[in-house]
């Protein structure tokens, strides 16, 4: 979810739910006393790999990751200002990836890790090929200053029939800090496998030569290691899986870990149909492992769950939780059927969302008005009254210990004023597009819920109603902790934001809760007078993460 100066739905339906007179549910559990430091807001100028003529203010935000230092990474959007207000701008925006150390936005701190203005694709690049866009929000190792992005740009290999190929990848920014000139970024996988030069990047377990199709969703870094999700393609039949690369060495080449037409695991017959993008972490011991979601059918799954293998050996695959199995609290025989594919890690602690009955709700979303405008034109023709969406009506979010594997049910539905924990996007790319996508799959709806977890807490977003929130909860407590929703002031998160504003979106990604820091984007409105606001923002919880 991109928060923005205009992204401000949320608080829409607040207003209209209150002029209209409809209730808005009860608040439920603890509030906090969060105290936001500013990472970056609409009020800080972007740097830029080569000076625009106008200055590019910051306007538009993905959700950010986090390490324990403090080292925030995030992807943004910058144009100048205009009469309209902060981030109209004239022309294309910039787009770039960028790190901040504590509060460095309006004290400069901010450093490019690559933009679409004048930043070289690391090598492989014999076409002095330059980045175009970054579909995807970038994650963060937790333990170092590592961090990982996707990348789409212009081609950066030459055949010796003139082809040009090798337009898309999987970048690593090794190590580096916000106080001196950031490293240089390497290659952690490419579409170039089938050129000879370059077979390291190739498909593993596959006919020499195969390469891959596109990186979808978001790589995650542990070290100098890029561990991500690829899709390719074997006889016509497209095929995904689960890879990593050691980026030290240079042309170490890519390992499998998982992918289609494997058997799954404690299911006679059945396949691994598909896989969602990875989480990486490093555990108290130093031993490197992922874990990622895995079913036989991603739509309509009867086999698979969630799964954990150590990155030095990923012949052995583990199930943390399956399709099938019991939900903790709920009476016996209430077994799993859905689980969501972002997932947070941090070594030990997994949180998921995670679904069971056969009972649903329809919910209805109309098409984004912003973004890609091939992808709206084609929502718009597909739905123009918009979609409604089945959800399902027990849900809820979980933690499970990797040590034990013992599973905790966190938050569900109908308990504590909760009705939902999923957000809906329109992704894809549109047949006969030549524009960039967020990946190369057809477009269609795709539901995500948010968690983050850290050693000894972890926070996810929640709907009550009208009203969005993100919510904390403390693993040695039962207490929920109500840390910042829709309802409200805006300059409660950032003074500079407009008077009269509420908080009108929040964004949170499983890398967003490192140590004792939580990072996440705001966005505030006032309804009344449109006046927007949007920025990242940081909150130190302090040792034990149990007040807020």
């Amino acid at each position: 979810m991109r928060i923005s100066k205009n992204g401000a739905r949320s608080a829409s339906v607040l207003k209209a739910a209150l002029m209209i007179g409809v209730a808005i549910p009860a608040m439920g559990g603890a509030a906090s006393g969060a105290t936001w430091q500013m990472v970056v807001n609409n009020g800080v100028v972007a740097p830029q790999s080569v000076t625009q003529p106008k200055t590019p203010y910051f306007f538009s935000y993905n959700q950010p990751a986090i390490n324990t230092a403090g080292q925030v990474v995030f992807r943004a959007r910058a144009k100048p200002l205009t009469l309209e207000g902060q981030g109209g701008g004239g022309g294309e925006p910039v787009r770039g990836v960028y790190t901040a150390l504590g509060t460095g936005g309006l004290a400069g701190g901010i450093r490019i890790v690559a933009d679409n203005l004048g930043v070289l694709v690391p090598q492989p690049n014999t076409t002095g090929a330059q980045f175009i866009e970054f579909p995807s929000t970038p994650r963060a190792d937790a333990l170092s200053a590592t961090v990982a992005t996707r990348g789409q740009s212009q081609p950066v290999v030459t055949l010796s029939d003139g082809t040009k190929v090798g337009t898309s990848g999987v970048y690593l920014r090794v190590g580096g800090d916000t106080t001196e000139a950031a490293p240089a970024l390497v290659t952690g996988a490419s579409l170039v496998g089938n050129v000879p030069a370059y077979s390291y990047f190739s498909v593993p377990t596959e006919a020499p030569g195969t390469k891959f199709d596109q990186f979808p969703g978001s790589p995650s870094p542990v070290a100098g290691i890029a561990v991500f999700k690829g899709n390719y393609t074997v006889d016509g039949v497209g095929k995904t899986g689960v890879f990593l690369r050691n980026t030290k060495g240079g042309t170490q080449p890519v390992k499998l870990i998982v992918k289609s037409g494997m058997p799954i695991p404690d299911a006679p017959g059945k396949v691994f149909g598909s896989a969602a993008p990875p989480s990486a972490a490093t555990n108290t011991l130093g031993v490197k492992k992922v874990v990622f979601a895995g079913f036989d059918n991603e739509e309509a799954p009867t086999a698979g769950g969630i799964y954990i293998t150590k990155l030095a050996d990923a012949t052995y695959l583990r199930a943390l939780a399956a399709i099938g199995t019991q939900v903790p609290t709920m009476p016996a025989g209430t077994t799993f059927n859905k689980f969501g594919e972002g997932l947070s890690f941090e070594g030990r602690f997994v949180t998921f969302w995670g679904a069971w009955g056969s009972e649903t709700k329809i919910v209805h979303k109309d098409c984004p008005a912003d973004g890609n405008k091939d992808l709206i034109a084609y929502c718009l023709q597909q739905y123009p009254s918009g979609a409604d969406l089945p959800v399902p009506v027990n849900q809820g979010i979980f933690l499970v210990d990797v040590q034990t594997s013992v599973i905790t049910l966190i938050a569900k539905t109908n308990a504590d004023g909760f009705t939902d924990f999923l957000y809906w996007t329109y992704s894809g790319k549109p047949p006969g597009s030549s524009g960039e996508a967020e990946d190369a799959e057809p477009p269609r709806w795709r539901s995500s819920a948010f968690t983050a977890v850290t050693t000894n807490s972890m926070v996810f977003k929640g709907q009550k109603g009208a009203v969005d929130g993100l919510y904390a909860r403390n693993a040695n407590s039962s207490t929920i902790i109500r840390v910042l929703d829709t309802t409200m002031d805006g300059r409660s998160v950032d003074p500079a934001a407009p008077i009269g504003s509420l908080v009108s979106a929040i964004g949170v990604e499983r890398d967003g809760f490192r140590g004792s820091k939580v990072a996440i984007t705001a966005s505030m409105l006032n309804a009344a007078t449109t006046a927007s606001w949007a920025g990242i923002y940081v909150h130190d919880c302090g040792a034990t993460c149990s007040s807020w």
